[in-house]
């Protein structure tokens, strides 16, 4: 080739097949690797909850310590959440460790103060004029709160109504298997009872954990180990179906299925 059509060649560029074939490896290259950004990405979500519970369980360890029993859950009336302000005590001012990062922005427990100086609800556990959460909040955690069975007596759970003679605070000691009692989850944040979890998939509640971590949910237990667990392990009907005791009885402080 002479250097005539050489420098011709040259200052043609590329040919418009050249140009196809450079995009065709392109697209190609972005559908093979992208499911594996999009895991990758999911998986870091995933890891950085339950890093989230784990400095929960911190606080709640902490919160023991100082007080023998468990933050329980909200208030006899009104369903202020206090778990989560307890906790804060320990944990810190930076209420992220309060939201999975799988979950949608709008969980976030972002502090918000109520303009007039009188403001009160009556719950001490929040900062004051703190506007507080309440079982209508959106939240992305929720606290086992009664266990498998609501009202039951001798209480299931971790505590629901503070102060109750029953359903109150639980005592650490009355947790039989620390290792394998379910204390807080991811949980269903669709602000309706967001704060709080148990087995149950009514329409009405919709208290069972989420399943937003590739099926399933990151899972703080009573002794502080966090593990992910499927959503047909953690609900009632497939615990039923299965006849699963061993799934059933993680979320009882006395350590037993109560089917």
């Amino acid at each position: 080739m002479c250097l005539r059509q050489a420098r011709a060649r040259a200052a043609s560029g590329f040919t418009l097949i050249e140009l196809l074939v450079v995009v065709s490896i392109i697209a190609l290259l972005i559908s093979i690797l992208l499911p594996n950004l999009r895991k990758a990405r999911d998986q870091a979500k995933a890891v950085k909850c339950a890093s989230n519970l784990h400095q929960l369980s911190l606080g709640l360890a902490n919160y023991i310590i100082d007080y023998s029993h468990y933050t329980g859950s909200e208030t006899p009336s009104g369903g202020i959440a206090v778990w989560p302000p307890r906790l804060r005590f320990y944990t810190g001012p930076d209420t992220e460790l309060f939201w999975c990062p799988a979950s949608h922005p709008v969980n976030k427990w972002i502090v918000r103060y109520h303009p007039s100086p009188n403001y009160d609800l009556g719950s001490p556990h929040y900062y004051p004029r703190e506007i507080p959460l309440t079982w209508q909040s959106y939240f992305s955690y929720g606290i086992n709160d009664w266990g498998t069975t609501e009202f039951s007596n001798p209480h299931l759970g971790l505590g629901a109504a503070i102060g109750h003679d029953v359903w109150g605070e639980l005592a650490a000691n009355r947790v039989r298997a620390p290792s394998d009692m379910i204390a807080i989850a991811d949980s269903n944040a669709d602000k309706i009872y967001d704060t709080v979890i148990d087995p149950a998939t009514s329409d009405e509640f919709r208290e069972a954990p989420s399943k937003r971590h590739f099926g399933g949910a990151e899972v703080l237990f009573c002794d502080g180990h966090v593990v992910w667990m499927s959503y047909t392990t953690l609900v009632t009907e497939a615990q039923r179906r299965a006849r699963n005791h061993v799934a059933r009885a993680r979320w009882n402080n006395d350590h037993q299925p109560h089917f």
